[in-house]
């Protein structure tokens, strides 16, 4: 892999614990890298300027969220390849010069992302099927709420392929979308989609790229040979901060993609929110302070399902 080949995008957000180790393993691919900070407080923006003097800073005195920040970043690269990389995901140089080669030597290929483990070694599910309500069932009513045999039926044979290929697959796989964690797009593909949809603040910004790219013929690939160490939490672990907006982009996926589920979608939000909200209220004596962070977000979540106006239609 040479300079020429892929350009790396990195966004901040008081992401100082985890950015070091994430540009370190860039430096290390050769790779250029543009990395857009979202208004950090937590002196991110000196910390990557003192010591990765390389790295092209673009700093941001407001947060417009993570797909203002991509495009932002990805205005005017020339390089074939974006490398869209997370502040807490540590990509080797292997992973990125393998990812890069997939979609460069092949064109019928425009996005690939590689396994993502935690940072004990267990594998995480990043490869997916495309969102409906069976899947949001599945996923949203976790834990002890549904039980393992029954959520694994509600999502489908072809979403429970997508799993086994992210926990025993081998071989380079299809799929429908990869997480945003780590992915590789074809650099004019990303500029024939308009970039990432800046409709989403934070979350399914992914999911919309990959769909946006299946529309347009381009295959969609998960890549197990490879990995990223993605160790979760670089911007936030505040759930009354991140829950609001995962599901006010998951309702907003769903009024744009399938809005003849979106009303039973809505009340599966709502319903979960008041589980949340009588869990949390149980937990108040006991952890005082993660009961009350969970009631509020859980609270908010709660208003997003039955206030929030939603952007229907979309390309």
């Amino acid at each position: 892999m040479t300079h020429a080949d892929a350009t790396a995008i990195v966004v901040t957000h008081n992401s100082q614990r985890q950015i070091v180790a994430a540009l370190t393993a860039l430096r290390q691919a050769q790779l250029p890298v543009r990395l857009v900070d979202n208004a950090s407080t937590d002196g991110t923006v000196d910390l990557v300027r003192r010591r990765f003097p390389e790295v092209t800073v673009l700093a941001s005195r407001t947060n417009a969220g993570f797909a203002s920040a991509v495009n932002r970043a990805a205005a005017g690269v020339t390089t074939d390849v974006l490398l869209l990389v997370n502040p807490d995901c540590v990509v080797a140089p292997g992973t990125a010069a393998e990812l890069v080669r997939v979609i460069r030597s092949r064109p019928s290929v425009g996005i690939a992302g590689p396994r993502l483990i935690d940072a004990h070694g267990r594998i995480a599910i990043s490869a997916h099927r495309f969102e409906s309500l069976g899947t949001v069932l599945a996923s949203r009513f976790g834990g002890a709420l549904v039980p393992v045999a029954l959520r694994r039926l509600l999502s489908g044979r072809q979403r429970r392929a997508a799993y086994d290929a992210c926990v025993r697959g081998a071989q380079p796989v299809a799929v429908d979308w990869v997480s945003g964690a780590c992915l590789a797009v074809r650099t004019d593909l990303f500029v024939e989609i308009g970039g990432l949809d800046e409709g989403y603040f934070l979350y399914y910004e992914d999911e919309e790229l990959c769909l946006q790219a299946a529309r347009r013929g381009a295959e969609v690939r998960y890549v197990p040979s490879v990995t990223a160490v993605h160790s979760g939490g670089a911007s936030s672990s505040d759930p009354a901060w991140i829950w609001p907006h995962l599901y006010r982009s998951m309702l907003r996926y769903f009024a744009r993609h399938r809005a003849g589920t979106l009303r039973a979608v809505r009340g599966a939000v709502l319903l979960r929110a008041l589980i949340g909200i009588g869990l949390a209220g149980a937990r108040l004596p006991v952890q005082p302070r993660a009961g009350l962070a969970r009631l509020r977000a859980w609270a908010r979540v709660g208003r997003i399902a039955v206030t929030r106006p939603e952007t229907r239609g979309g390309a």
